[in-house]
């Protein structure tokens, strides 16, 4: 059985990309087992269509438990919670020894929580789904998932020591790099980062193609003051598979700490050409890049953007003025590092451009 923990990091989970429709060979499978095909779709991201296949595997097959467990899963993906928790519960009902009943439950009571806008009465959420995950140790005391999804509500209510020990007994039943990129993150809420790039490391040599994986310990590398280390980690994964735009724009960073400016600029400008809103502090970087390369127009144009999309920052304002001083636009300059100055008063690297200018 498949399932899904979700880190303290991604509190909402990307969209997959579409694909394209079944071909005839899989019409053929759909009709003869609904069930096996919404799997699969489920797994593609293709929820709304493995909806649709749960919902008739369950009118086709009211008793089957493994059918309404999906259901409740692709439920839960498309948002309908309050079905969703009705169904798993009816499922934990009637089939008290079914592990999965337990697991899809206490889903969905996190994700009621994560959907409440009072995060302190929605606790009541989390509690919930504690006491399911206590009934389900009851059922199997030795079932991995169930371990994993325990440390995630401790993490989700602030009690990180108990989470560090949820996690901890997951592992010790079945090492995978999902628990403990889970682990890290939390040791990383708890300040403790030399036990978090540990549990990376780790994570990272269990699944060497998972790109996201290798992004949070190339992060966790940079809070170290480790761009040499954390540019390897993500060179090594680029020969494996492309980077993404988020491993691109942490490369950038890198190689930025290492003063490595060409490479640099080449990484994130291939981070806002695939996502160009994503990541603002990335043009930001080009500014820093481009300055440092001598091409003040380059990094006019980039900071303009940053400023743009984050207006109230006040160093990239800052920034921005230094670029203009450089082309000769004085008002510009002027006016940008004046408006650095009312966002963070006192700021003497702004007061010295506006003395010279």
């Amino acid at each position: 059985m498949r399932w899904m923990l979700l880190t303290l990091g991604l509190l909402a989970g990307p969209a997959l990309a579409q694909t394209p429709p079944p071909a005839a060979a899989q019409v053929q499978q759909v009709q003869q087992d609904p069930l096996k095909t919404g799997v699969q779709l489920y797994a593609l991201g293709r929820y709304e269509a493995a909806l649709s296949l749960f919902e008739r595997a369950v009118k086709e097959n009211p008793g089957n438990p493994d059918a309404l467990y999906w259901l409740a899963r692709a439920q839960l993906k498309m948002g309908l919670l309050n079905p969703a928790l009705e169904n798993a519960k009816g499922l934990v009902a009637r089939n008290p020894r079914y592990i999965g009943g337990y697991m899809v439950l206490s889903e969905a009571y996190v994700a009621l929580y994560r959907a409440s806008e009072d995060k302190e009465k929605g606790k009541a959420y989390l509690e919930q789904a504690l006491s399911v995950l206590r009934d389900a140790e009851k059922v199997n005391p030795r079932y991995p998932p169930l371990f994993a999804q325990r440390g995630l509500v401790y993490a989700l209510l602030g009690q990180m020591d108990k989470a560090e020990e949820a996690f901890k007994k997951a592992l010790a039943l079945e090492d995978t790099p999902e628990v403990r990129s889970a682990l890290a993150e939390v040791y990383l809420a708890s300040g403790k980062l030399d036990e978090a790039l540990d549990q990376y490391a780790k994570a990272v040599a269990l699944a060497p193609k998972n790109q996201d994986l290798r992004v949070r310990y190339a992060s966790a590398l940079l809070l170290k003051g480790r761009p040499e280390a954390a540019a390897q980690v993500l060179e090594e994964g680029h020969k494996l598979k492309p980077l993404d735009a988020e491993g691109w724009y942490t490369l950038g960073q890198a190689y930025l700490s290492l003063g490595r400016h060409k490479e640099a600029g080449v990484a994130l400008e291939n981070a806002v050409a695939l996502a160009p809103l994503r990541f603002p502090a990335a043009y930001y970087y080009l500014g820093q890049v481009y300055l440092a390369l001598g091409d003040a127009a380059k990094a006019k144009n980039r900071l303009t953007v940053a400023v743009r999309l984050e207006p109230k920052k006040p160093e990239y304002r800052y920034l921005l003025c230094l670029a203009n001083e450089k082309l000769g636009d004085k008002e510009g300059a002027r006016y940008q590092c004046q408006e650095a100055l009312k966002l963070k008063p006192g700021y003497k690297e702004a007061e010295e451009v506006l003395k010279r200018l």
